[in-house]
């Protein structure tokens, strides 16, 4: 009987226990269950730039990104930014995969220019011009390099300048005199040559190539530059010609031995460690390192002379840097991503955070600074006369060549030319096979 009473009772309840479950079921539209992360979310912001690891204004920028962080705590910067040349190389893979970054910065050229082709790269006209105030803080002359088609892409901070930067500590030590034209530059070459001085810090790289490209500027002048290829298709001479004369710094021992295991990094130290007496580099090497704004030890000048050159003595390349903002296309697209890009977009372009990247590096501030101006440095001060006394301001000359075929034909097979097993001639056939 007792057993009976048991069974009866334990069916009862599991009868109770599904009806419950059937009625919970049925309501369940009205529960909302979240787990507790949700409540902590954090929407996340993906940016890169080429101001990371060693660069002269990589503190700078994490100063500003931590200080954005503690502004906008819902929002979470993830920061890729990367020195040197993988930089180009990761940015360029991540849009190919479809993973490309919120928020970017990226030079003017052949690479800028692809990806706004590709559509992948947001249009802000109307986002700067509906704020007066913002779009009239950046300099009339410098909208070029951002506008296709009559449609913005980018917000350019940075204005930027290559040169010859010595060591004039080495130079008066070794009684050596600083060069203004090619014969001088050999002369230096070989004068330090003698004393155990690396000549000339230099790598096989594409960033190694600016000393190649300051050549070939002084050599063709802005036309021949900012026009590399003539009617017919072919390369003007002025890229053949800057070959030889690098084949002739190469044959003089201007250069690091063992270029093969010299990097970026390596490069930009022979010359501030004081192991090299000169260097071809941009502003942005001013604050590099041990490299202060202030070392009153190095001087920038124009890049010297070359033998029936075009460009004016003054003239040096010219042009806005990585410090040029974009949004991606992808992130544009999306409301929730395009209102908070579009937020830092603004705080990265104001003058108070400008105005900290631009302390105590070669930064030239392309907005007004105001009070947030930073105090100026003798190399800065430097290079800003540079800058107002040329009476020709080139293009980099890397910037008008496809980027591909820079990198993968020029610059890969520079080696060769130095070594003589390869004739620039032959170099460009293949960069004109690979045009076809």
């Amino acid at each position: 009987m007792q057993k009976k009473y048991v069974i009866a009772l334990t069916s009862i309840t599991l009868c109770l226990i599904f009806l419950f479950a059937v009625y919970l079921s049925s309501n369940r539209q009205r529960v909302t269950v979240s787990p507790i992360e949700a409540f902590n979310q954090k929407e996340k912001i993906s940016f890169i730039s080429s101001w990371g690891a060693y660069d002269s204004k990589s503190q700078s920028l994490k100063s500003i990104l931590k200080k954005l962080y503690d502004k906008y705590p819902y929002l979470e910067i993830e920061d890729s930014s990367m020195a040197g040349e993988d930089f180009l190389f990761i940015l360029k893979t991540d849009f190919a995969s479809g993973n490309e970054p919120d928020l970017f910065g990226l030079w003017p050229g052949s690479d800028f220019n692809l990806l706004v082709e590709q559509n992948k790269v947001a249009d802000l006209t109307d986002l700067v011009k509906s704020d007066e105030a913002w779009y009239n803080q950046f300099k009339e002359a410098t909208w070029d390099y951002v506008t296709v088609n009559d449609r913005i892409y980018g917000l350019p901070i940075e204005i930027i300048y290559e040169g010859l930067f010595i060591n004039k500590d080495l130079f008066e030590k070794y009684d050596v005199k600083v060069p203004t034209n090619f014969e001088e530059l050999l002369n230096a070459v070989k004068a330090f040559k003698e004393v155990g001085i690396i000549p000339i810090a230099y790598s096989e790289t594409p960033e190694g190539s600016y000393i190649y490209q300051n050549m070939v500027m002084k050599l063709g002048g802005k036309e021949d530059i900012e026009n590399p290829f003539d009617e017919e298709g072919q390369i003007k001479p002025c890229f053949v010609e800057g070959m030889y004369y690098m084949k002739q710094l190469y044959e003089a021992g201007a250069f690091p031995d063992r270029l093969l295991y010299i990097d970026d990094k390596k490069r930009n130290e022979l010359f501030v460690n004081k192991e090299a007496a000169m260097i071809v580099q941009g502003s942005w090497l001013i604050g590099y390192n041990k490299l202060s704004g202030d070392d009153t030890t190095v001087d920038v000048i124009p890049f010297p002379d070359m033998p029936g050159g075009k460009a004016d003595t003054t003239a040096i390349i010219y042009g806005c840097g990585n410090g040029i903002f974009h949004i991606s296309q992808k992130a544009w697209e999306d409301p929730k991503l395009r209102q908070s890009c579009s937020l830092l977009l603004k705080e990265l372009t104001s003058p108070e955070n400008v105005g900290i990247l631009a302390g105590g590096s070669g930064f030239i501030s392309n907005i007004e600074l105001g009070d947030y101006a930073p105090p100026a440095t003798v190399l800065s001060t430097k290079g800003e006369k540079l800058v107002e006394n040329a009476k020709e301001l080139v293009g980099p000359v890397d910037s008008f060549i496809n980027r591909g075929i820079w990198e993968n034909i020029i610059i890969k097979r520079f080696p060769n030319v130095l070594k003589g097993t390869m004739t620039p001639e032959a170099v460009f056939d293949e960069v004109y096979a690979a045009m076809k």
